[in-house]
């Protein structure tokens, strides 16, 4: 295979409103553990890009405003203050640490790099403040495997299994995930990805320029994660043909260094990972596609108050206030390798999703 401009590439794999989020208070002081978890570790499986949604029903859900995720914002309880007797903050209390789901392999957001369970990112950081701010103090947290929209070691699952409490893993925030029948609950945007092409580098040794509409004719396979809304944007944009679907959003990379497909097409979260991994690589310039917003995933239980989503919204409202080193800022700087270009919005509308 060559890419458009006729450059071959090899490589090797190295592994209507916008809102943004208010500030308010934050209580730090510290607890005492409590009692030991007797959660299931969920079992290591395959992961599926943000969108993708197995079983979700065929009917599109009824798209979804910007109220749909912003739970009322408190001021938040101190570990010493009382919260409601018998919600999950209440337990999460008494268990004496926070759960939380996270994927390992996703670059710069999920990722363990010494492969000694010393899991690293933007979202492990983005769950290690939700316990800090429940506990005052850090090391209340245990981290567990989740694979993103698998059926049975999902957010989903797992959640609604009570294995873990939160799940933040490059979750996109759509309708289907929010309405259907694996419903879920979940946070304020804390990162706005775009759908972006990644290619090699041209010639010049510059990022191309190329969009996914100008690919239409030349023939190029892109690569994307099985059952996943790029999936359907390559297909509706290119013809069926074109997608190339894998289990996990890497094995695309491996299969653009060994030339089987052109280009991958998914999340820029997801592919500046890839390009942190192999320096021949880059996002096109061309301007994103479709946004990305992505949450913080709770269990929706229709017999059990809430308190969970409005504590995480207050702590991602004050991080993204706070210019310290656990900010929202510092951290994205941090983990990311780059100043962010925006703060995360709430959109006039979420994506449908699949």
């Amino acid at each position: 295979m060559t890419t458009m401009n006729g450059r071959r590439h090899r490589g090797l794999r190295t592994g209507g409103v916008a809102v943004v989020v208010a500030a308010v208070a934050l209580s730090a002081a510290c607890s005492s553990p409590g009692g030991a978890s007797k959660a299931v570790m969920p079992r290591p499986g395959q992961d599926v890009a943000p969108g993708g949604l197995p079983n979700a029903p065929k009917a599109p859900p009824t798209p979804c405003g910007p109220s749909a995720t912003a739970a009322a914002l408190n001021a938040l309880p101190g570990p010493n203050d009382p919260v409601a007797p018998g919600g999950t903050l209440d337990k999460i209390r008494k268990r004496g640490f926070l759960i939380a789901g996270i994927d390992v392999n996703t670059e710069l957001f999920g990722y363990d790099p010494q492969h000694n369970n010393n899991p690293q990112g933007f979202d492990v950081d983005m769950a290690k403040a939700v316990a800090r701010a429940i506990f005052g103090a850090d090391g209340h947290i245990q981290f567990r495997v989740v694979t993103l929209a698998d059926p049975t070691t999902g957010e989903f699952a797992q959640l609604h299994a009570g294995n873990i409490d939160l799940a933040v893993e490059t979750t996109t925030i759509t309708c289907a995930r929010m309405e259907g029948a694996n419903r879920m609950n979940f946070s304020n945007p804390y990162y706005t990805a775009q759908l972006r092409l990644l290619m090699p580098l041209g010639d010049d040794g510059n990022p191309q320029k190329t969009s996914l509409a100008q690919l239409k004719g030349t023939g190029t396979k892109v690569c994307a994660t099985l059952n996943s809304t790029p999936v359907d944007i390559i297909k509706k944009t290119l013809g069926d043909s074109a997608a190339v679907q894998v289990p996990n959003a890497l094995d695309c990379l491996a299969d653009l260094q060994q030339d089987q497909v052109g280009a991958i097409y998914t999340d820029d979260a997801l592919l500046r990972g890839m390009a942190s991994q192999d320096p021949h690589v880059a996002m096109t310039t061309a301007p994103g596609g479709q946004d990305q917003p992505y949450g913080i995933a709770t269990n929706f239980d229709p017999k059990t108050p809430n308190d969970l989503t409005p504590f995480v919204n207050t702590v991602l409202a004050n991080m993204i206030q706070d210019p310290g080193p656990n900010g929202w800022r510092s951290l994205f700087a941090k983990d990311l390798g780059s100043q962010p270009g925006s703060l995360p919005v709430i959109p006039p509308a979420y994506p449908l999703g699949s």
